[in-house]
């Protein structure tokens, strides 16, 4: 997780707690998935704030309310199975460059967590940060997102609200640290290398934390922020379906239906 240090620690610095998760496993997301739903169950059940009492932190981690959930990359399609398989604790969901499928080349559709044309079991407020340069392929001539497997692919999939800012000149792994987002450049197309992503980043967490503070903090009428693209700092294109409700209507909360529509 130090490689998203800049990133997390500037969410972490309005007030949010943040817990990573890593792994380095073959992807099995149909397992992956579970693991991360029995982990969610684990902190519901007070483990997580028993945790921090052990490592002395004291900050009080409000699991029943104020949950959220974020992935990047294919970390979405675990963090999206895991909501498939029960909602747990999350109220809000944050998809930072998502990808679903097995493979690069989306043959393989054994693990797929999406159907095109169909919508996800679950409904949740949803931020979807993406951007222009993800579909691109990196120097082994291989996308780290293919376009049929990420963009529209997830904002079509959402039964709830959602919210997409992408970022125009910026690629998949602009959201790392510049020491590993230039190593990373190498394999996922990105911005030119050598430079610093600071104000991505910053971008990044400012959207992150100004949606999270309108869904836990109900501060709705910041959601209209999202929906400005002169707002960001960054160049971007932005995009949102409300599914008919108004700002004023939006909820932390997550329900799930069981059943793909």
């Amino acid at each position: 997780m130090s490689g998203y240090s800049d990133l997390l620690g500037r969410v972490a610095d309005e007030g949010y707690i943040v817990v990573g998760l890593d792994h380095t496993e073959t992807p099995n997301y149909p397992k992956q998935g579970q693991d991360f739903n029995n982990i969610l169950e684990w902190a519901r059940q007070g483990n997580l704030a028993a945790e921090f009492q052990t490592q002395s932190i004291t900050a009080v981690p409000d699991v029943a309310n104020r949950a959220a959930v974020m992935g990047q990359s294919a970390g979405n399609h675990v963090v999206g199975q895991a909501l498939v398989d029960g909602c747990s604790i999350a109220k809000a969901m944050v998809l930072l460059d998502p990808v679903d499928g097995f493979d690069p080349f989306g043959q393989i559709h054994t693990q797929d967590l999406i159907t095109p044309g169909q919508k996800l079991s679950f409904n949740i407020p949803v931020l979807h940060l993406d951007n222009y340069l993800d579909p691109e392929p990196g120097v082994a001539g291989v996308s780290c997102s293919p376009w049929n497997l990420s963009g529209p692919r997830w904002f079509d999939a959402m039964p709830g609200p959602i919210w997409n800012v992408n970022a125009t000149k910026y690629g998949h792994v602009d959201c790392l640290n510049d020491a590993m987002a230039i190593a990373g450049g190498a394999v996922c197309a990105g911005s030119p290398a050598l430079t610093s992503n600071k104000k991505y980043r910053e971008m990044l967490a400012s959207s992150i934390t100004t949606f999270l503070g309108a869904v836990l903090d109900g501060r709705t009428d910041d959601l209209a922020l999202l929906e400005d693209a002169s707002k960001f700092g960054v160049e971007v294109v932005v995009r949102q379906d409300l599914k008919g409700m108004a700002h004023s209507d939006v909820k932390a909360g997550c329900t799930n239906t069981g059943i793909m529509v």
